[in-house]
Parts: structure tokens; C-alpha cells; sequence
């Protein structure tokens, strides 16, 4: 799965070499104190995008994460704060910059954990699971936002995010229209004859409940929550609104848009069929507000 999955959520990461990333002058967030998060915070590093994300969230940014540049491709909600430092690779995190950092503390879920002697010679290392645990992330979320919370002397900020979550997440379910009575497919193109569907076991999934949509997706997954089938078991019949979101594979749309098969799917006849816009598909609560807010969007203007 390495190459596939990061634990900044997205597929397919780049690989950024130690070389290229000190030649790209960022070696200028090195000065101590340059990305310090505010109100005189710890030091601390996050490793996860979706760690960062409930950083930022509470108010107090990490001093670092790896491939800063990525974040505006796949996270995009909450803004990543300017001054923080690059640390290279997720899969191969730049050791030296860490030391230079001098955090108080690394942030890191289970996916990392092979690495985690080397960063303990950094600093302490807190570990924090909350995807690819084989059981639907919510909870893992909210344990996580509230451990946060703790770190960072905001126990009361992370109530307050996970309340006004659960609310913006109810109320997006109650104006997403149609939706409601529309069941949702969620997928990614993996190649032109597979797809990651998603399901139990992912934010998406969780998020639908939440909200009273249901998920056409009933079959088993793996414990990212999602399954890679073959395109021809896609379709389940029926009305059905099928999204599909990044990373798309440059030759898979225009070859299914050749295929019999594609254009006699239920959804693809229906035009029920829409690019979803791009989430931490293995985020946080930023995450999960962003899919409700999305789909109460399209259910209530049917568009993005």
C-alpha cells in the first residue's frame, strides 16, 4: 500500500528527493521560531495532513509537515497557514530538517510506525490512530481531536470543533434535497477495469449517516473502508448518483466513454454522474464538514 496511499490521505504521493527539496530554498523556514504556532504553543510536528488538519483547526498550526505543496492538491480545507516547513517526502521524511526544527513534539498515526525509532531520536512521538483500523474512523477522530486538544492547552476549542462539526454536518444533511432519497456511490478510478468504491470503515461513510443519505455501497472493505472491484460490478441498477474524485488515470474517462458497457450503466444513462471535488478522503472533522457541506450543495442546486 505504500505506494498507493500516504498518511496524508492521498494516492499516488510524489516523490520529492532530499536534494531537490534543500536546493529548493526551503531551508529558510529553518529559523528558529519562524513557525512557531501561536499563543507561545509547543513546538510540535505533524506527519498526517489530517493531524494538521485539527491543528490548524484549534488555532495552533503545526511548525511542520511533509509535502507542503500537496496540501493545496489534496487537502485544501483548512488554508495551510504561510511559515510552515517543509519536511520533504511522506514516505521518506527529511530527517535532517526534522533535527534542525527542533520540535517538542511528532505528531504521527500507526501508518509511519517502521520510522517511528528515528524520529524518537528527534523528539517524543505521540501516535494516533485514526484511519485504516478496521472500523469506521469517527470515534478515532474525536479521540484524536480531543488529544490534540490536550497537547495544546485548547481542551475546550476541541469541544467546541467537535460540536460545531456535528452540527454543520446535521444541518447539511437536512438541505441536501434529494439526495436524501438518492442513493450515493463514491469511487475512484484505479485503472480502466477497477475502481476503489467506498464504504463502510470511511470518513464518506461516516459522514453519510450522519446526514441521512444513504450509501449504495454495501460490500465489504478493507480497513482503509473502501474495495477494488472491477468496473463491470459498479452498477447496482436503479437511481443511483455515482461521484468520483481524484486521482483519475488520463486515458480512463475517454476510454469509458467508448465503452458499452460504461454508457449503459444506470447512473451514466440517468447523467447521474458528477466529479466530486477534492477531499482528505482520510481526514479529520475539516474533512468531514467539507463532504457535508459538498453534497448539501449538490443536493440542493445540483452542482458543485
Amino acid at each position: 500500500m505504500l505506494s498507493e496511499i500516504d498518511s496524508g490521505g492521498h494516492l499516488f504521493s510524489p516523490h520529492l528527493t532530499r536534494r531537490a527539496f534543500l536546493g529548493g530554498g526551503l531551508v529558510m523556514f529553518l529559523v528558529p521560531g519562524g513557525a512557531r504556532a501561536a499563543g507561545g504553543a509547543r513546538r510540535i510536528v505533524s506527519l498526517d495532513y489530517g493531524l494538521a488538519q485539527t491543528m490548524i483547526a484549534l488555532g495552533t498550526p503545526p511548525i511542520a509537515i511533509p509535502a507542503v505543496p500537496d496540501w493545496k492538491i489534496w487537502v485544501q480545507e483548512p488554508p495551510l497557514p504561510p511559515g510552515v516547513a517543509n519536511l520533504g517526502n511522506m514516505l521518506e521524511i527529511n530527517m535532517e530538517v526534522l533535527q534542525q526544527l527542533e520540535p517538542d513534539l511528532i505528531l504521527t498515526t500507526p501508518y509511519l510506525e517502521a520510522s517511528r525509532h528515528l524520529f524518537e531520536r528527534v523528539a517524543p512521538v505521540e501516535v494516533l490512530p485514526v484511519h485504516a483500523t478496521g472500523t469506521p474512523p469517527w470515534p478515532h477522530i474525536l479521540a484524536a481531536t480531543r488529544r490534540i486538544g490536550a497537547l495544546l492547552g485548547r481542551e475546550n476549542e476541541a469541544e467546541r470543533l467537535i460540536a460545531q462539526s456535528e452540527k454543520t454536518i446535521a444541518q447539511a444533511g437536512a438541505r441536501s434535497g434529494r439526495l436524501r432519497d438518492t442513493p450515493c456511490l463514491f469511487v475512484n478510478f484505479y485503472d480502466l477495469y477497477h475502481v476503489r468504491v467506498y464504504g463502510r470503515n470511511s470518513l464518506y461513510q461516516d459522514v453519510l449517516d450522519r446526514m441521512g443519505i444513504p450509501n449504495v455501497w454495501q460490500g465489504e472493505t478493507n480497513a482503509w473502508g473502501f474495495s477494488l472491484i472491477g468496473v463491470e460490478d459498479l452498477d447496482p441498477g436503479g437511481n443511483v448518483q455515482m461521484f468520483y474524485f481524484d486521482p483519475v488515470p488520463p486515458d480512463v474517462l475517454p476510454a469509458l466513454g467508448r465503452s458499452p458497457l460504461w454508457r449503459n450503466m444506470s447512473f451514466v444513462r440517468s447523467g447521474q454522474i458528477a466529479h466530486f471535488p477534492t477531499v482528505l478522503m482520510f481526514g479529520t472533522l475539516p474533512s468531514a464538514t467539507r463532504i457535508a457541506t459538498l453534497l448539501s450543495r449538490f443536493g440542493s442546486e445540483n452542482g458543485f
